[in-house]
């Protein structure tokens, strides 16, 4: 509690009309700055509480409240929260497939290298095997050679030998066995024939010379020898002819078997040759062959081998053109789920644009309402404080004059505090009590 005590100070009063400015005029509806304080600062106390009385209760709408373009903006938000998903999920079922074509590609490509691989390694042991049995062939065809070619040169040996002996000379001494082996029988038939001849002859003569009376004599005899000579001469004739004819039958017939075995020993000697060329030629025929059919083993062998070459070759360019075409269809896939998942995100980021804009559309109609809402409180705050920031300025404004009125030294009680608040409503109170 402040002390006071009585003491005289000096005071300076304004002019009259600034004390009643403060204070007001007597007698008149004119009040002064003070006693509207007054009532203003009892209007403020008596209106707490009361609704709509001071900017603390003010009853009119402070806050804006979303616009139609920004609670659309809210249902879209909450409608596209995951409208992305059928993309990604669309996006998710071509990666799959996509997969599934690369590892069904590298199946179908690892099944046509192992098949080239099959290929080549089935024809290379097949190529392999024909040249193996080449050297045997060849070895077996140049022993078949030899055995014609020395058979070739037995034969020739053979052929000299009978065209040798084609050119020996004829041996009388061969006609013996020529003989017609009837040759004697005919000669003894013969001289039989003519010992009959002769029996029957002198039985005759002697019948003639019986009956002559001539039987026994010289003339007889002589007649009887002659035939005798006769005969026998005609024997020895027929005996010669007979074996003169012989000699030259079997002498011919020798001569002509002589002739015959010799043009046999020579068509012998000549076919021996012959045999001999067939076998020679037969014997290189065979030699060739054995080498022709090596060739051929070894060109079929590589003819094989380059077809398992070609048939690898083919199975591997399959399999690349599978592996191609299938690592171009993954692709295919892999870029329709990018595309898919970019339109998933470009979908969802034209969503959030879109809400974005409607926002934004929306902020602007509710700060402009804010602003609305802002003014009118503003204006209530300010029609609320007004008449003391009015009564203030003009306290203000007046208070510069209070020195015009000169010193008065007055008798009073003081107070000792020091509270410039006091000390300012002191002074009012001077004021106002020195117009009464």
């Amino acid at each position: 509690m402040a002390d006071s005590v009585s003491t005289q100070y000096t005071e300076n009063l304004p002019p009259q009309a600034l004390a009643e400015l403060f204070a007001g005029v007597q007698g008149s509806n004119i009040p002064g700055i003070l006693p509207l304080l007054n009532q203003d600062a009892i209007n403020r106390l008596m209106g707490y509480g009361v609704e709509g009385a001071n900017p603390f209760t003010y009853t009119g709408d402070r806050i804006a409240g979303f616009t139609p373009a920004q609670e659309e903006a809210f249902r879209l938000t909450s409608e596209g929260v995951g409208s992305y998903t059928p993309y990604f999920n669309r996006a998710e079922d071509m990666m799959n497939k996509s997969i599934n074509t690369v590892e069904g590609a590298a199946g179908d490509t690892r099944s046509m290298i192992e098949k080239a691989v099959a290929a080549g390694s089935m024809s290379t042991e097949q190529a392999m095997n024909l040249l193996s049995q080449i050297p045997g062939m060849a070895g077996d065809a140049t022993s078949m050679g030899i055995d014609a070619l020395t058979g070739a040169g037995q034969d020739l040996g053979a052929a000299a030998g009978m065209g040798y002996a084609s050119t020996g000379g004829f041996d009388p001494n061969s006609i013996s066995g020529f003989y017609n082996p009837y040759e004697d029988q005919v000669v003894e038939q013969t001289l039989a024939d003519v010992r009959e001849g002769l029996g029957k002859s002198d039985v005759v003569r002697r019948a003639e010379a019986v009956g002559s009376g001539a039987f026994g004599g010289s003339r007889s005899r002589l007649v009887g020898q002659e035939l005798a000579d006769s005969a026998a001469r005609g024997a020895a004739e027929k005996v010669g002819a007979i074996r003169s004819a012989g000699y030259q039958d079997a002498s011919r017939r020798a001569q002509a078997a002589f002739e015959a075995q010799k043009g046999r020993q020579a068509g012998q000697a000549n076919l021996l040759g012959r045999l001999a060329q067939v076998r020679g030629g037969l014997g290189s025929s065979i030699a060739g062959l054995g080498t022709n059919l090596g060739g051929l083993l070894g060109n079929t062998a590589g003819g094989i081998g380059a077809l398992g070459g070609n048939l690898a070759n083919i199975y591997g360019g399959a399999g690349r053109d599978l592996y191609t075409s299938g690592t171009g269809v993954a692709d295919a896939y892999g870029k329709g789920a990018t595309g898919y998942t970019n339109l998933g995100i470009a979908g969802n980021n034209m969503l959030g644009t879109d809400i974005n804009r409607m926002l934004g559309i929306g902020g602007m109609q509710q700060g402009q309402t804010q602003r609305g809402l802002d003014l009118g409180y503003g204006n209530f705050v300010g029609a609320y404080n007004q008449p003391f920031q009015y009564l203030s300025q003009l306290g203000n404004l007046a208070s510069g004059f209070t020195g015009l009125g000169g010193t008065q030294i007055t008798q009073g009680t003081a107070s000792t505090s020091s509270n410039p608040l006091m000390s300012g409503l002191g002074a009012l109170a001077s004021i106002y009590g020195a117009t009464k």
